[in-house]
Parts: structure tokens; C-alpha cells; sequence
């Protein structure tokens, strides 16, 4: 391939186009992983946008909080815990979620417990927002041997 065909490069590879295609590899799988990523990808979808129109939206600035590390709270830390505990409780596959702005676990209920824990931090580097240095999201994950006692 020339460099002019790589330049512009129209096959792209999504998240979800990526992991479907892991997916397939697997006939075992049931799914439930990529449906779980799935749900984490709409919420970094949600709070990129909600990041990008921040200032538009007066979303910068202080909560007047803070987290279980002493940290004071952004507006936009609040709103984006908020919309990945809905979106990875909505996923119906976890059962506990442990997020850095929180205090105490979640523990979703059943009809929506699955066997996902995930642990988190929505906005990690929230305190250079104001100064548009990089944030992210950070995740780990963990399959609950439901078989244990």
C-alpha cells in the first residue's frame, strides 16, 4: 500500500468492530464481555462529548466534594462516575463496581447482576481540565467465579 492510500485510510477499525471480530475466534463465547465493553465505549463516548463542550455547558469548576483520595471533586468527575455506574449497571453484567469517587462499592441487584466486578476512575486526571492537558478513563476488570462460596 502507497502512502497516499494510507493517508486516507477509510477501513477503520472501531472498538466494537474490533472486539466482535475477537469475538468470532471464540465459539465458546457467550458474549457477555463484549456486551460489557460495548457499554463502557458509550459511556466514553457520553463523557468525550461532555468533556469537548465543557465550558460551553459550564461543566469546569469545582463540585464542592471530594473523593475517598481527598481530591476536591469536577464538575465533570460527578458527571462521568455518574454515567458509568448507569451505563455498566444497564450492561446487566456486573455485580460490584468500586469507583474512585465513591466512597463505597456498588452492588447492582439482581435482574441486572452479572458476574463482571469493575473497578475504575471515570475522569482519571480531572484536575487538568481547566489547563486541556489529557484525561482519560481508567478500568479493570474481573470475572466473579460465581461457583465460589
Amino acid at each position: 500500500m502507497d502512502h497516499a492510500a494510507e493517508a486516507h485510510r477509510t477501513d477503520l477499525m472501531t472498538m466494537t468492530r474490533f472486539v466482535l471480530n475477537q469475538q468470532s475466534k471464540h465459539p465458546e463465547s457467550r458474549g457477555d464481555f463484549t456486551i460489557l465493553l460495548s457499554h463502557i465505549v458509550l459511556g466514553c463516548k457520553f463523557v468525550c462529548s461532555a468533556v469537548n463542550k465543557a465550558g460551553l455547558a459550564k461543566l469546569i469548576g469545582l463540585a464542592g466534594e471530594t473523593n475517598v483520595q481527598g481530591e476536591e471533586q469536577k464538575k465533570l468527575d460527578v458527571l462521568s462516575n455518574e454515567v458509568f455506574i448507569k451505563a455498566l449497571v444497564s450492561s446487566g453484567r456486573t455485580c460490584i463496581l468500586v469507583s474512585e469517587e465513591d466512597e463505597e462499592a456498588t452492588f447492582v441487584k439482581p435482574p441486572l447482576q452479572g458476574k463482571y466486578c469493575v473497578v475504575f476512575d471515570p475522569l482519571d486526571g480531572s484536575s487538568n481540565i481547566d489547563c486541556g492537558v489529557s484525561i482519560g478513563t481508567v478500568y479493570i476488570w474481573d470475572l466473579y467465579d460465581q461457583r465460589r462460596s
